[in-house]
C-alpha cells in the first residue's frame, strides 16, 4: 500500500486556489430550449466524509475558458444530494446542462476536500488527453459516470487524510435513465447520444 500511494501521489497537485463555479442545471418544471443541447452526466465520490466536492472541468474546444461539472455544488454545504441511494461507495448526482450546439472536450478532474481545518483542492499533474464531444441542438449527450475515488494516507500524526484520487467513469445509463425521467422529466422525450471518455486513459495506474 505503502509504493501505491507513493506512486499516486506523484500524480497529484494539492493546491490552495478558486476556480469557476458550475453553470446552472436544467430546472426539472421550465421548458427547454430546443435551439439548445444539453450536456448530461453523473458526477460522484465515494461519499468519503472529508471529500467536500467532486469536479469535471469542460471547455469549448478552441477555447481556455474552464467550466465545471459538480457532483455537489452549494447544495453539498448543507446536506451532499445523492441521486445514487442504495449504490455502495457512490454518492453525487445527475446533472443536465444546456449549452450551444458545438464542439466541447472534457480535460481535467479534482477533488475539493477538508485539509489542515481547512480546505485544498487535488488535481493531477498530468491531466488525461482532453475527451471530444458534440453538443446538438435538440439533443441530449451523456457522458456516463463521472466518479473519482478517494486514495487515503496517513500524515505524520497517523490520521488518514485524502491526497489522492483515482477516476473511474463508466457507461451508466441503464442506472442513470431512470433518474433522468424522475429528475428532468421535461428532457424525458429527448435522444439520448452517448460519448463516454476511455476509463483507460483517465484512471491512474495501479
Amino acid at each position: 500500500m505503502e509504493n501505491l500511494h507513493g506512486f499516486l501521489v506523484s500524480l497529484v497537485l494539492l493546491v490552495t486556489s478558486g476556480c469557476t463555479a458550475m453553470p446552472a442545471p436544467i430546472s426539472s418544471t421550465a421548458q427547454v430550449d430546443t435551439t439548445k443541447g444539453v450536456l448530461l452526466a453523473a458526477i460522484s465520490s465515494d461519499g468519503n466524509s472529508q471529500v467536500r466536492d467532486t469536479w469535471f472541468f469542460y471547455r469549448q474546444k478552441g477555447t481556455s475558458k474552464e467550466h465545471r461539472l459538480d457532483a455537489f455544488g452549494l447544495a453539498g454545504l448543507l446536506k451532499k444530494p445523492n441521486d445514487f441511494e442504495g449504490q455502495e461507495a457512490v454518492m453525487g448526482r445527475l446533472i443536465a446542462l444546456p449549452l450551444e450546439p458545438g464542439q466541447y472536450e472534457l480535460f481535467n478532474w479534482t477533488l475539493y476536500v477538508t485539509r489542515f481545518g481547512g480546505y485544498g483542492y487535488i488535481s493531477p499533474k498530468i491531466p488525461p488527453p482532453p475527451h471530444a464531444f458534440t453538443i446538438r441542438a435538440g439533443e441530449i449527450t451523456y457522458l456516463g459516470g463521472l466518479h473519482v475515488e478517494t486514495v487515503l494516507g496517513k500524515n505524520l500524526t497517523g490520521m488518514s487524510l485524502p491526497f489522492a484520487g483515482n477516476p473511474n467513469i463508466t457507461d451508466q445509463f441503464t442506472r442513470d435513465l431512470p433518474i433522468l425521467k424522475r429528475k428532468y422529466p421535461n428532457l424525458a422525450d429527448w435522444t439520448v447520444q452517448s460519448s463516454i471518455p476511455d476509463n483507460r486513459q483517465w484512471r491512474l495506474s495501479q
